[in-house]
């Protein structure tokens, strides 16, 4: 495999530069995803943007979104970013695992987006009768849809990105979902 270096901050452009003191100031470090995302002069300005952008999906629901995609694709960078970030959403560690397997035992309307996102990333977007109609009748509506729809791209660009390049985990490695269900299943 060819190994990508991640970028230092004199090899980036300015704007980028300026993108890294503002990670720097506001999280304490710039994360390695975005910075990976530098290499180019536009990428990271255009995925902050669209990262950023109003979203009827609430931030829970969007870390359901980003947990389901990241375990579907693998990627490893962004299950253990997304853990993190989900903890600091309220989800538990018990919680997170369910959702990373696109089954959700404690919210029946989680479980419906988490089962559509998982469908449609497996399925690439086909065959999703079923998870649609589960979606709209839990009363989510169009907007949400479109707003899912561009959640899952955004989260892909990221899921590919940190595998494609190798990106370094700069964040607590996420467990193995089956060493989880081992250990759960032991307790019973």
């Amino acid at each position: 495999m060819v190994a990508i270096e991640m970028p230092n901050r004199e090899s980036v452009s300015q704007a980028n530069r300026n993108y890294i003191a503002y990670f720097e100031k506001r999280i304490g470090h710039i994360p390695n995803l975005f910075l990976s995302m530098m290499h180019s002069e536009h990428a990271f300005d255009t995925y902050f943007h669209f990262q950023g952008r109003k979203n009827s999906l609430t931030l829970r629901e969007r870390e359901v979104v980003s947990l389901v995609m990241a375990q579907c694709n693998s990627s490893l960078y962004c299950l253990s970013a997304h853990t993190m970030i989900a903890k600091l959403n309220g989800f538990s560690d018990n919680e997170i695992m369910q959702l990373r397997q696109g089954k959700v035992e404690f919210d029946p309307k989680l479980d419906v987006l988490a089962r559509l996102v998982r469908v449609a990333t497996e399925h690439r977007g086909c065959d999703i009768a079923d998870e649609l109609s589960a979606f709209f009748g839990a009363g989510y509506t169009d907007e949400h849809l479109i707003d899912l729809v561009q959640t899952m791209g955004e989260n892909y660009i990221g899921n590919f990105t940190a595998k494609t390049l190798q990106v370094p985990i700069d964040f607590p490695l996420a467990p193995e979902l089956d060493k989880h269900n081992d250990h759960e299943n032991n307790r019973k």
